[in-house]
């Protein structure tokens, strides 16, 4: 059985993560813990990593007075350790320099020039080593004294020199009608942004001279020429999957791949012509999301607006951090980070709308026998059956909802649901005041569907915010085998009791 394999790209290792490469990262692990819940009987991957060759990192490295191996090790453990913090469940962290992703580049290399796909000529372009890649004259622009990018402001340099050529115009009309028949990328909207990059009509440079970048992959035979390290980057995604070792197809080929929108010719032109090319399948779906700005401006460092994650982690925690940047990314646009919307979106939702539901529903002193009611909504009291239909009827409707927009990846949408159901179970608590009623039976069909909405809820949100949901379900004595995605619905739990009591999950935040 094919494995569920969730891919991130692997982010450039020149300088330390920012709140960009943060939200791929929450991405793909809920993209990766929904996997696991929704099909808990197929194995999944989830790969992440760093990208480390080419010549941005080798300047960087330069400029930095150390080693390029030495400053690579030094940025990819800061991605390794924001990753951590962040609870990311990848299952592999990819770095380009390690020998075994040497191996397998070498390899497809060989595998592409086996079939005649590879050859020599003299090459000449505008190149972006920002970018690590060349631009035809017609996207390029005189700006003061310098050529640049029209669109980005890049500045390119010209380049003349013999490369190694991919023919990639061969595979041009291919990846064109897989695009149109198959529909792999979503939003349908950056569709066009892929289609356009196939206007490009000219074979690919897929190599630099030694000389001009030494920081790379040997090409194979050559040692004059260094693999380009787009090429380079993109065979991670076979790494992962062992190849060319033994049984590598088993974990092929990825069921998503996650992209920002401003890779998205490298993934969808030049990824699925050297897979086609390779004779190897194409990946099932590409999910492109946008950038994120900093108060509706993009970030940069001469500005000083760059968001650094950990210390966002360290102000709004790190899955306040995650529920913000999943609430608001919304992938058909930019997206924007600001501080204070930040602190009230977490304080609102997971302090207030859940958290304090949860503390002030299951406390000694509204519950001082710590159960759980075991009553049927028909069993319940028909005064406050009544005041609950409403919600019942809610949590019977969510879990299907919300499993359509996990599917689609659309976290904001299923975060909005679950939010609605959570402010109806507080209105109808409010509304009933159990700290008023003497009634077993009363306060029983009060907590019943209470304790239910927040099981329920909280098992939807695993993906989202796990270490939260995990407190909730604690807290509600919610059994390991019990917290599936088949137990999502009202009165499909069997617990008795109430767990123990570990105070409050996320204090109210402070400016």
């Amino acid at each position: 059985m094919l494995k569920n394999y969730v891919t991130a790209p692997i982010f450039y290792a020149n300088a330390e993560p920012h709140i960009g490469h943060a939200y791929t990262a929450i991405l793909c692990d809920a993209a990766h813990r929904w996997n696991l819940l929704r099909n808990p009987k197929k194995s999944a991957i989830f790969s992440i990593g760093t990208d480390e060759h080419g010549s941005k990192i080798f300047r960087a490295a330069q400029n930095a007075k150390k080693d390029p191996q030495e400053f690579c090790d030094e940025v990819s453990s800061k991605f390794s350790r924001l990753f951590e913090k962040l609870g990311i469940s990848n299952t592999h962290f990819i770095r380009t320099t390690n020998s075994e992703h040497k191996k397998a580049v070498q390899k497809f290399w060989e595998t592409l020039d086996n079939k005649g796909l590879i050859y020599k000529s003299k090459y000449s372009g505008y190149y972006s080593i920002v970018d690590e890649c060349f631009f035809p004259e017609n996207e390029v622009e005189q700006k003061g004294e310098s050529k640049v990018v029209k669109n980005t402001s890049t500045i390119v340099e010209w380049i003349e020199e013999e490369n190694y050529m991919f023919k990639l115009s061969q595979f041009r009309d291919p990846v064109r009608e897989w695009i149109n028949k198959t529909a792999p990328i979503f939003p349908r909207k950056y569709e066009n942004l892929a289609l356009d990059s196939l206007e490009m009509s000219e074979d690919l440079s897929i190599s630099r001279s030694k000389n001009r970048l030494s920081w790379g992959i040997p090409v194979p035979n050559d040692e004059s020429q260094t693999i380009y390290v787009w090429l380079d980057a993109l065979v991670n995604y076979l790494t992962v999957a062992g190849y060319p070792n033994d049984k590598w197809e088993e974990n092929w080929s990825p069921s998503c791949q996650v992209i920002g929108k401003d890779i998205v010719k490298f993934h969808c032109f030049y990824w699925p012509a050297f897979l086609l090319a390779a004779n190897i399948p194409l990946p099932s779906r590409f999910f492109v999301h946008g950038h994120w700005l900093v108060d509706n401006v993009k970030m940069s460092k001469s500005l000083g607006n760059v968001i650094d994650p950990n210390w966002a982690c360290q102000k709004y925690t790190s899955e306040g951090l995650r529920y913000f940047l999943l609430k608001n990314g919304n992938p058909n646009d930019d997206s924007s980070f600001n501080t204070t919307s930040c602190l009230e979106t977490i304080n609102s939702d997971i302090v207030n709308n859940i958290g304090n539901l949860l503390n002030r529903s299951t406390v000694d002193k509204m519950n001082p026998g710590g159960k759980y009611p075991r009553i049927t909504v028909d069993e319940m009291d028909v005064n406050v059956r009544k005041s609950y239909e409403g919600l019942i009827a809610m949590l019977d409707e969510v879990t299907g909802k919300v499993i359509e927009y996990y599917d689609e990846m659309l976290y904001y949408k299923a975060i909005e649901l679950l939010m609605g159901c959570m402010k109806e179970s507080n209105r109808v608590f409010q509304l009933n005041q159990p700290w008023k009623q003497k009634d077993e039976h009363v306060l029983a069909s009060i907590y019943l569907p209470t304790y239910e909405s927040l099981r329920i809820i909280s098992i939807l949100l695993q993906p989202i915010i796990p270490k939260f949901a995990e407190f909730s379900l604690n807290r509600l004595g919610v059994a390991e085998n019990e917290r599936s995605l088949e137990h999502a619905k009202f009165g499909k739990c069997s617990n008795s009791n109430l767990g123990p009591n570990n105070g409050i999950f996320i204090e109210r935040l402070q400016k």
